[in-house]
């Protein structure tokens, strides 16, 4: 027969595992296995260094920490499902090497890509293909400073955060991006 305190038991267990289980979920970023993608357009070239940086606020090499949360931008029920409103994903930042700029030490950086909830079932965004930033990797960064939100945002997905491989790789991208900076064509914007 099954007393008081052994249904209490079980029942301490039974909301642990499902406890765990959805935090486990929430923070794995769980989906379903569906991935969409989506592109956007851009108001200057992206592939001319000279404007990329000139269109940053800061461009810095940083190592990626952790993930520390994602902002689904969902569009209120009347717009349906409206383009423009891609999730942001943010995470800690280990600032490396400033090449425009001045920052130091661990920052917030939010990259636009991420899980949203689409049909009840949560789904990965990607914009340009570009895949979300991995903890203990390291990247140069072109970023702008969100006041409303108080973190970085990668300016442009794949060219506002381009992997370092290695030490010859940072080299080479600071190098590179150096030389762009003394030579930025102004923004229009």
């Amino acid at each position: 027969m099954l007393t008081k305190t052994k249904i209490s038991i079980v029942f301490v267990i039974l909301a642990g595992l499902i406890g765990t289980g959805l935090l486990f979920m929430q923070t794995n970023g769980y989906n379903s296995g569906e991935i969409s993608y989506s592109s956007g357009d851009v108001a200057f070239n992206v592939t001319d260094d000279r404007e990329l940086v000139s269109f940053a606020d800061n461009v810095f090499i940083g190592k990626v920490i952790a993930q520390t949360g994602n902002k689904a931008n969902t569009p209120p029920p009347e717009a349906g499902d409206t383009p423009g409103f891609s999730p942001q994903t943010q995470f800690s930042i280990e600032v490396v090497e400033n090449i425009k700029g001045n920052l130091s030490g661990m920052i917030i950086v939010s990259q636009y890509g991420g899980y949203k909830e689409k049909g009840g079932v949560n789904e990965l965004h990607l914009i340009e293909g570009d895949k979300l930033l991995e903890p203990g990797n390291t990247h140069l960064f072109a970023t702008r400073f969100n006041d409303i939100d108080g973190w970085h945002t990668i300016i442009v997905p794949n060219c506002g955060n381009l992997p370092v491989t290695n030490q010859t790789d940072h080299q080479n991208k600071v190098e590179r991006f150096k030389k762009a900076y003394s030579q930025e064509i102004p923004s229009k914007f």
